[in-house]
C-alpha cells in the first residue's frame, strides 16, 4: 500500500495532569520543555499525585502530526515502537482507528514509553518523559519500500536523544533523498536543540527540505536573540521553513518566495500539548493539496488552534475537514 506521508518518532502515551507553576521549580523542571527521566524517577513524580484523576492519551511528536493528518483524511504510516502491554494496545488501537498504518505492539519486555505532561494555569505543557521501548527503535524497523512509495517523510528531532533512534531517522532521510522524496523535519523541543545543536544543524543542511520549529527552538538553534534573525538564518539551511510564534501566529518562506504570515486563531487555550505538531499536520496538508504557502500556514494555524481547546494532542471530532472551507473562512 502507498502512503502520502510516512512519519517516524518516539511512540509515547501521554499522562496529563494539571499543576501550579511552583510545582515545576520545586522539581527542577523548565516550563515548556521536555526532560528525559528514568522510569523510576518518572514513577516517583507520578506518586505525588496518587488518587488524583489522570488524563491518558496517545502521544509522541511525529505521531501527533501523523494522527492529525489521518484525521484530515490523508493516507499515513507511522514508524514507532510500543510494547505488548495495556498502553501499547491502547496506542495501536488509537492509531489504526484513525486510519494510520502502524506496525503494532512489540513483544519485548520493556514497557511502552510514557510522557508525564504537566499543564500549568497558562495552558503551557512541561514534559517528563521515560522512553521505554520506543528507545529501541532502530534502522531495521524502517521498511524501505514504504518510504520509497511516500510523497513526503516526516522526522522528529526527539530521535536524536538515542543512537539507534537517530540512525533510524537518518536511514529514512537517506532513502527519501535517494528517491527524490521531500524530507520534513521538526526540531521538537529546545532541550533537543541545546543538546544536539551541531548534529541537527548538519542534518538540516544536508537532508531537510521542509523545516518546522517555533521561535524558541529557532533562536536556540541559530543562537540569535530575535525571532526575525533566527528565521532569516534558518531559510539559508532548508528550502522551506515554517516558523510558529505562539499567539502571534506563524511565518513561512521558501528559497524563492517572500515571507508570508498568518495570525493565530482567537480561542481559549486549555492545553498547548501538540500545538506545534498539529500546526505541522495542517501545513503539510496544504502542501499535499498544492495550496499556496500562505494557505498552508492558515491550515497549520487552524489545526493548532483546534487541538489546544481540549486536553490531549488529538484534533477534536468537530474540527472542520474541508480545507477549502477553512481557508475561505480565514479573516485577515
Amino acid at each position: 500500500m502507498k502512503y502520502e506521508i510516512v512519519g517516524i518518532g518516539n511512540a509515547l502515551v501521554d499522562v496529563q495532569l494539571k499543576v501550579e507553576d511552583h510545582f515545576l521549580s520545586e522539581n527542577s523542571l523548565i516550563k515548556g520543555q521536555m526532560a528525559l527521566r528514568a522510569h523510576e524517577e518518572q514513577k516517583n513524580l507520578l506518586d505525588k499525585f496518587a488518587g488524583k484523576a489522570l488524563h491518558i492519551c496517545s502521544g509522541g511528536s511525529a505521531a501527533n502530526t501523523i494522527h492529525g493528518l489521518g484525521a484530515m483524511g490523508v493516507s499515513t504510516y507511522y514508524i514507532g515502537k510500543v510494547a505488548a502491554d495495556e498502553y501499547g494496545h491502547h496506542y495501536t488501537t488509537d492509531m489504526k482507528n484513525c486510519g494510520v498504518g502502524f506496525p503494532g505492539p512489540d513483544a519485548k519486555d520493556s514497557g511502552t514509553g510514557t510522557s508525564v505532561i504537566l499543564i500549568t494555569p497558562d495552558a503551557q505543557r512541561t514534559m517528563v518523559t521515560s522512553l521505554g521501548i520506543s528507545s529501541s527503535l532502530h534502522p531495521e524497523n524502517v521498511d524501505e519500500t514504504i518510504i520509497k512509495n511516500a510523497r513526503y517523510v516526516y522526522i522528529e528531532g526527539y530521535l536524536w536523544t538515542g543512537d539507534s533512534t537517530r540512525e533510524a531517522a537518518l536511514k529514512v532521510a537517506a532513502i527519501a533523498r535517494k528517491a527524490g522524496i521531500p524530507v520534513a523535519f521538526t526540531l521538537s523541543d529546545v532541550f533537543v536543540v541545546n543538546s544536539f545543536r551541531k548534529e541537527i544543524m548538519d542534518f538540516i543542511q544536508w537532508n531537510v527540505d521542509i523545516l518546522f520549529c517555533n521561535d524558541s527552538e529557532g533562536m536556540a538553534l541559530t543562537e540569535k536573540n530575535s525571532a526575525g534573525e533566527a528565521f532569516d538564518e534558518l531559510i539559508s539551511l532548508a528550502d522551506t521553513v515554517f516558523f510558529t510564534c505562539g499567539k502571534s501566529g506563524a511565518w513561512a518562506k521558501t528559497q524563492s518566495q517572500p515571507r508570508v504570515e498568518a495570525h493565530s486563531y482567537n480561542v481559549e487555550a486549555i492545553d498547548t500539548t501538540g500545538a506545534g505538531d498539529l500546526f505541522a499536520a495542517g501545513a503539510l496538508l496544504g502542501l499535499l493539496h498544492n495550496k499556496s504557502l500562505k494557505e498552508s500556514v492558515i491550515l497549520g494555524n487552524y489545526c493548532a488552534s483546534q487541538v489546544i481547546t481540549h486536553l490531549g494532542a488529538r484534533l477534536p471530532a468537530h474540527s472542520h475537514k474541508n480545507i477549502s472551507k477553512i481557508i475561505n473562512e480565514y479573516q485577515e
